[in-house]
């Protein structure tokens, strides 16, 4: 039977980020720690062999983190989780945008091997894109392992870590109903966005519990991006029956919808509801209260890390069906901004 790295920690009494420091001969190891995990090794017969492959091959432990828009907030806590982790293991982050274009994806996908990157954490552009599926696949099969982090892909299976985003969509869109509201506007996310999808399925899920109809014009396609929900707000409310609440698929729409109702005097709560996905921590410094679908944004960096680890410490390759997936659970954060003046409860 062979021996992991996490057979190694818990026979020596130590963490696996331990063993991986007096592996790779990283500084803040007593030493009468390192002797111990080091005999230990010994006693055991464990080679590292997945990452004695990488050393021997003039690779280093350079993990690439694909994200598709360095603007948005939600990436930096995401950031913040995966280097804090990173550096417990001895890996290096090296942060690449892609601006939601696949071409750039594609691009990078191209210089992995130049880059000498050890594995990928990735949040894909497109979940229906074959290419991506196929590229990704052929890193696994190089021995470069790779994990998905908050969007999926449809065609393929990898490991991942993602949001129970569909959950999260039905406990904010029944709160609002809760609240007397019955045309509830939606903005959604991308159609080719895992997140966007469930977000969007929540939704209708509430109102069919409800036993309400979608309605076509209480429904706007987004992208994620401010600009594009800042331009929908303008549609939904300008009609002569506008929402009386909002839900908003992410951080950045919600941004947009808050923009259009600033400068219309509309005050959250009141004049109107609305509920977002993610929470921004910088808007409590502006007074404005948003109600928000929120998740443990740190965790889930530090999960990635941790599936990432696991691959490269392992010294059996991944077969299918052995994969990985870890669903984060969501919780609904109520500030006042899904109250409404004109409520009557059903």
């Amino acid at each position: 039977m062979s021996v992991n790295i996490y057979d190694v920690a818990r026979k020596a009494g130590v963490s696996s980020a331990t063993v991986s420091r007096v592996l790779n001969d990283r500084p803040h190891v007593r030493e009468n720690t390192k002797k111990r995990v080091m005999d230990t090794i010994n006693e055991m017969n464990y080679t590292p062999n997945a990452l004695a492959r990488k050393l021997s091959t003039g690779n280093t432990l350079n993990i690439g983190f694909l994200i598709p828009d360095i603007e948005n907030p939600f990436f930096s806590h995401l950031l913040r989780g995966l280097t804090n982790a990173a550096e417990q293991y001895g890996y290096n982050i090296f942060l690449y945008g892609t601006d939601d274009s696949v071409e750039k994806e594609h691009r990078f996908f191209s210089s992995v091997k130049a880059e000498r990157l050890s594995g990928i954490i990735v949040i894909p552009v497109d979940a229906n894109n074959l290419e991506t599926c196929k590229r990704l696949l052929d890193f696994e099969k190089a021995h470069v392992p790779v994990v998905l982090i908050d969007r999926g892909l449809k065609n393929c299976r990898l490991d991942g870590v993602f949001s129970e985003d569909f959950n999260g969509s039905v406990a904010a869109v029944e709160c609002l109903l809760k609240e007397g509201h019955r045309r509830i506007a939606a903005i959604k996310g991308p159609e080719n966005s895992r997140p966007g999808n469930e977000r969007w399925q929540g939704y209708l899920a509430a109102l069919d519990k409800w036993g309400i109809e979608p309605e076509a014009r209480y429904v706007a396609q987004g992208n994620f991006h401010q600009e594009r929900a800042y331009e929908l707000m303008h549609e939904l409310m300008e009609q002569p029956e506008p929402p009386t609440a909002i839900f908003s698929s992410n951080n950045m729409t919600s941004l947009g919808c808050l923009r259009y109702l600033s400068e219309r005097g509309m005050r959250l709560g009141q004049d109107i509801s609305m509920i977002g996905f993610d929470d921004m921590e910088f808007l409590k410094y502006t007074g404005i209260n948003l109600s928000v679908v929120d998740r443990d944004i740190y965790s889930m960096g530090w999960n990635a890390i941790e599936l990432l680890a696991k691959r490269l410490q392992n010294s059996e390759d991944v077969v299918d069906g052995c994969r990985q997936e870890i669903f984060m659970p969501t919780r609904l954060l109520l500030r006042g901004s899904e109250k409404w003046k004109g409520s009557k409860k059903p």
